[in-house]
């Protein structure tokens, strides 16, 4: 059983769990709209899926640090205009600059990574909605180890993802009787950029590769699963 004929929105796609499942979607024939801040990474993804022959993604920069509610709209009629459907939302994007103690959190810095870490994917979810309601798709958030993230240091990062959690638990009871899935996903440590800023000096022998992560997301994409 293959994906073709699906179309997918991920956010985060040019990271290192974001560009796995965006190739693992590409390979299973699916139609996949891409989403980053970074363009030229984006533009490196699809170079390299298209090196395989695979079905090349559609690309979507959008920096949601400056994204509004109405960008999120913008989008959402562009795909209905172009694509006709939304089969999936997928949220991998983040943003995490180093552990922090409290006391030194710069106002400006939290407000920037509570916009793309949580008021971002919600509102994007809100937009995309209507088209997943027709479709009866799925939602899937990215969370982060409960006890990891209530830790000390974590600041804006453990904040938000506690907050998406909830929030996913919440929309989650709110689609049960709408046949929407809203799912979540706990990645265990990567590979990943991510990693190394909260830990520099790490040894990485331990850690699981982005693709093998990615198999957990396309068990919940596939039809009938």
């Amino acid at each position: 059983m293959t994906l073709k004929g699906h179309v997918y929105f991920l956010t985060g796609a040019a990271g290192g769990l974001g560009s796995a499942l965006t190739l693992k979607l590409c390979e299973q024939g699916a139609d996949v709209i891409v989403s980053d801040k970074n363009p030229k990474a984006l533009n490196n993804l699809c170079d390299a899926i298209v090196e395989r022959n695979l079905p090349e993604p559609i690309v979507y920069p959008m920096n949601l640090m400056g994204a509004t509610p109405d960008d999120f709209i913008k989008l959402s009629n562009t795909i209905e205009e172009k694509l006709g459907k939304l089969d999936a939302l997928i949220h991998t994007a983040t943003e995490f600059s180093s552990l922090t103690p409290f006391q030194h959190y710069e106002p400006t810095r939290w407000l920037k990574e509570m916009q793309v870490n949580l008021n971002a994917p919600l509102f994007l979810t809100q937009s995309l909605l209507p088209l997943l309601l027709k479709q009866k798709g799925t939602v899937i958030f990215t969370l982060d180890d409960k006890d990891l993230i209530e830790s000390a240091y974590w600041g804006n990062y453990g904040v938000s993802k506690a907050a998406v959690a909830s929030f996913a638990t919440m929309l989650q009871k709110e689609m049960a009787n709408q046949g929407v899935r809203v799912e979540t996903i706990t990645p265990p440590p990567m590979r990943t950029q991510h990693r190394i800023k909260a830990w520099p000096g790490e040894a990485s022998d331990h850690l699981a590769q982005p693709i093998e992560i990615a198999e957990s997301y396309m068990q919940l994409l596939m039809p009938n699963t």
